[in-house]
Order: structure tokens, then C-alpha cells, then sequence
């Protein structure tokens, strides 16, 4: 893995999952007051809980799914290096284990970074994350789901394309000068393929990165789909 940066910029894996158990639905008040279900026609599967207890780690706090394409489990540590050389169960496997960023906070911030390992290969299922820069699948495949013990996220995929030397998208608080809403949307134009998506200073977005295997004069490049809570 090429990842010695000044910030670890780590990849994705695939974890297959079975049994699993209902989450019940979040009430909540729309703006004239009425109560509504939050996901009520995209209700979950996933309990965090159970996940925990059948991979044996407590350092599972979310499961990431795309619908067709990917479903598998996050963790986070104290470090952005731990899973990289760490599977799902805690032991030493080259492959890892997909990961939230140790800076993030789950509940609170605004951009979430999830880094996992892909390869050349393409047996690890975030090699499938490259099929993004194709304008059908994008647009075929842009719903992606970030499921913890409180909530189900809906995300609306508005970028994807490959970076090889511009990594400020790993920034949380200082953006090169730019506002948020101006980092966000300097990013959304990089993007191969285009949308209409609107971003600013309040969008919510999450972040997938892997390893990029395409033919590119660089030996350090990297696949990004990003998208924007709904």
C-alpha cells in the first residue's frame, strides 16, 4: 500500500455478513410539527451490536452499504494505521479492514472519511469503486447507506474520479483558504462524471477511498467516490 503521507491515507475491504436483526425506526418532527419516520421504505438490516458480538470487536461502529455493489462493516481506532494490516477480527491479515478516519467523530462532523484496501486483482470488493467513473454506473448506483446503532444515513454520490497528487480532501477544518462549501465543491469538480448536486457550507458528505490499479504515470493514486447526506 502506498500510504506515507504526512496524513495515512488508507483502503477499503469487503466483509460478507449474515444473520443480522431489525432497527427500529427514528420519529421524528418535520418542520410543521408532524411526527414522521425517518427511512420508513428503506428500513435496515444491520445491528451494530450483533456485529460486534459476531466479529468479537467493540471497535465496529457503523456498516457501510451500497445497494448491489458493497455492504460490509467500519471500524475506527486511535490511529489510521491499526487496519491497515488488521482484519475485522482483530488479526494480522495484509487485506485490513475498512475504517472511519480516528479523527472523525461520527455524530458531529460534517465530512466522514472511510479508507480500505483494493488490488490489482480485483477480489477485494472496493476495486468496484472505479466502476464509479463510468457515467451509467454513477448514475445507476448512487445511493450509498452508513448505518450505526442511532441512525440509517442516505448519501447522493456527486463525485468520483481519481486523485494523484491534490490530498486535501483528507482536511477536516482548513481548506487551503477556501470555505467549506467552496472546498466541497472544488472537489465535486474534479469529478468524471457530472451533477447537479448542490453543496455549501452545511452538506454533509462522505468520503470512500481505496487504492486506484489504473494505468496512470504515478505510483501513488488513489480512487475517490464522494457523497452528499440526503
Amino acid at each position: 500500500m502506498r500510504n506515507k503521507l504526512d496524513i495515512i491515507i488508507p483502503i477499503l475491504l469487503l466483509v460478507y455478513l449474515s444473520a443480522v436483526v431489525p432497527v427500529n425506526p427514528r420519529y421524528l418532527k418535520d418542520p410543521e410539527g408532524k411526527t414522521v419516520i425517518v427511512d420508513k421504505l428503506e428500513q435496515n438490516n444491520v445491528s451494530i451490536n450483533q456485529l460486534r458480538k459476531e466479529y468479537n470487536n467493540q471497535d465496529i461502529i457503523a456498516y457501510l452499504e451500497i445497494p448491489n455493489v458493497l455492504g460490509e462493516p467500519i471500524v475506527q481506532t486511535n490511529d489510521n494505521e491499526y487496519y491497515l494490516h488488521n482484519d475485522i477480527y482483530k488479526k494480522d491479515n495484509i487485506i485490513g479492514a475498512s475504517f472511519l478516519d480516528y479523527r472523525n467523530n461520527l455524530d458531529s462532523d460534517k465530512k466522514l472519511l472511510i479508507y480500505g484496501h483494493s488490488n490489482p486483482e480485483g477480489t477485494l470488493p472496493f476495486v468496484k469503486l472505479i466502476n464509479y467513473n463510468n457515467e451509467d454506473f454513477f448514475r445507476e448506483n448512487r445511493y450509498i447507506y452508513l448505518i450505526d446503532s442511532n441512525r440509517k444515513r442516505k448519501y447522493e454520490v456527486f463525485a468520483s474520479y481519481i486523485e494523484t497528487e491534490d490530498f486535501d480532501y483528507v482536511n477536516l477544518k482548513s481548506f487551503g483558504g477556501l470555505t467549506y462549501g467552496e472546498h466541497l465543491n472544488k472537489l465535486k469538480n474534479k469529478s468524471y462524471v457530472p451533477s447537479d448536486i448542490k453543496l455549501d457550507d452545511n452538506s454533509k458528505v462522505l468520503i470512500l477511498q481505496t487504492c486506484s490499479y489504473a494505468e496512470i504515470d504515478t505510483n501513488l493514486k488513489y480512487q475517490l467516490v464522494m457523497a452528499k447526506e440526503v
